[in-house]
């Protein structure tokens, strides 16, 4: 049996993943300054667009809450302005660092509010599970903004938790939480994708839900996410002009962005460090 060959083969893979090591270090070096931020606009890009997407389209969904909800015009009126007003101005909060913590609380009752009234109709093209998959996600994203906010302030990992002493290892577990929702993305896609794809992603996953290698491998899933986005939510590729290509085309915008905003979510948890 030829062993020096094998031997030959081993060094090589060694010296491409040593090679690739270094030169993500020194990527993340340069960019890691401006991690924080471009995850925050990322994480909130979805709540800018929905906002002025129900803007620009009011009477549409003022029709849409009448017609399912029988509710009168002027009580779907009303709540669409309030959501709108909701997710803007939470999505302002969180881009500042003072209120970061209340805009999170905010966005975090819209998702809510969204998952309660159109869950049901299942407003991406993945069914209604993949909606809630997507909400737990973003869910997950904001939970770790509001952990790292209050644990910077010398106060309990969330309001209503008692201080048990060892924060470290309760934000470690709360990690952990935050990865197994921010990875529900990928289990919503990854059937669709076929075997090829489910090898290469299925271990990524998996190192990112142990927080193992963290800054590299959720880069690494940070990168699949935006490769799944440009492939399957390529909402410019979709041509024609009548009311069914409008609509699936506003579907995989909705999707385009919404995955955004989870790739923000994920870079906040490599910045937060990879646990323990």
């Amino acid at each position: 049996m030829d062993f020096q060959g094998g031997r030959e083969s081993d060094d090589r893979a060694a010296d491409f993943v040593k090679s690739a090591t270094v030169r993500l270090t020194k990527i993340k070096k340069v960019v890691s300054p401006y991690f924080p931020i471009m995850a925050r606009f990322l994480l909130v890009l979805t709540f800018f667009e929905d906002g002025m997407r129900v803007l620009l389209e009011f009477a549409s969904q003022v029709y849409f809450l009448n017609s399912h909800y029988g509710m009168p015009n002027w009580l779907a009126g009303f709540i669409l302005i309030v959501t709108v007003l909701l997710s803007l101005i939470g999505a302002g909060l969180v881009m500042t660092k003072k209120y970061e913590v209340y805009g999170s609380y905010v966005l975090l009752g819209f998702l809510l509010y969204q998952q309660i009234m159109y869950g049901h109709i299942s407003p991406v093209n993945s069914g209604g599970v993949g909606f809630l998959f997507r909400n737990l996600s973003l869910a997950g994203a904001f939970f770790l903004l509001i952990a790292l906010k209050r644990l910077g302030e010398g106060r309990s990992v969330l309001p209503g938790l008692p201080d048990a002493g060892d924060r470290a290892t309760l934000f470690t577990y709360f990690q952990l939480a935050s990865r197994i929702l921010m990875v529900l993305l990928a289990v919503e896609f990854i059937p669709a994708w076929g075997g090829f794809w489910f090898v290469i992603t299925i271990p990524v996953i998996l190192c990112v839900l142990v927080g193992y290698k963290m800054p590299y491998t959720g880069i690494a899933l940070i990168c699949v996410y935006f490769l799944h986005n440009v492939l399957n939510s390529a909402f410019w590729s979709v041509g024609g002009g009548s009311l069914e290509d409008e609509y699936q085309r506003e579907i995989l915008k909705y999707e385009f962005v919404q995955t955004l905003s989870i790739m923000g979510g994920l870079m906040l948890l490599v910045s937060s460090g990879p646990g323990m």
